[in-house]
């Protein structure tokens, strides 16, 4: 069984988690904008992961916009954002990415967030949303901690995501073996 791993990574959170799988399972890996579509023939099992913006799935309508031609495989989305992944930001991130349309497994990963990553309307936008986080006298404790998102970075790394992954795709692999 041949697996690949795509990606769209920003600030290099989704790159890693991409990395980190396709290592551990022996998978090739590109960055989405540098893999040709007609390859998608060459692999048993197709890995996506793309970070999330305003709850998008970044570079998701490009990889999806090739379904026919992975329809009949494999297919694994993974997305990585700040979120905590509770059942309903999963349901969430499938209505909005549209991904009920489609036949695969969708797993939500935690992201870290680094501010100084950011480009200049990014980092305008984060400034004045958490602004206005920071004057709500009636802030819950999530949004005290997005409070101080800008002057320390947030580093998390979900392991157990991952891992779940690899599982997946390591069965999937012996169920075709049989």
């Amino acid at each position: 069984m041949k697996t690949l791993v795509l990606y769209q990574s920003k600030t290099g959170n989704t790159e890693k988690y991409a990395n980190d799988i396709a290592k551990r399972v022996g998978a090739d890996i590109f960055p989405l904008k540098r893999f040709k579509a007609k390859k998608l023939a060459d692999y048993d099992t197709i890995v996506f992961g793309g970070w999330v913006k305003a709850g998008k799935i970044q570079g998701i309508d490009d990889f999806l916009s090739n379904w026919d031609l992975m329809k009949d495989k494999d297919v694994i989305i993974f997305s990585v954002g700040m979120s905590m992944a509770t059942k309903e930001t999963r349901a969430n991130m499938i209505e909005t990415n549209v991904l009920y349309d489609y036949h695969m497994r969708y797993y939500q990963f935690r992201g870290s967030f680094d501010f100084n990553k950011l480009g200049p309307i990014e980092k305008f936008m984060m400034k004045k949303a958490v602004d206005t986080i920071a004057k709500n006298p009636e802030m819950n404790a999530d949004q005290a901690v997005l409070a101080t998102i800008i002057d320390t970075p947030i580093e998390f790394y979900d392991q157990e995501k991952v891992d779940r992954v690899v599982s997946v795709i390591e069965t999937l692999a012996l169920e075709k073996k049989s």
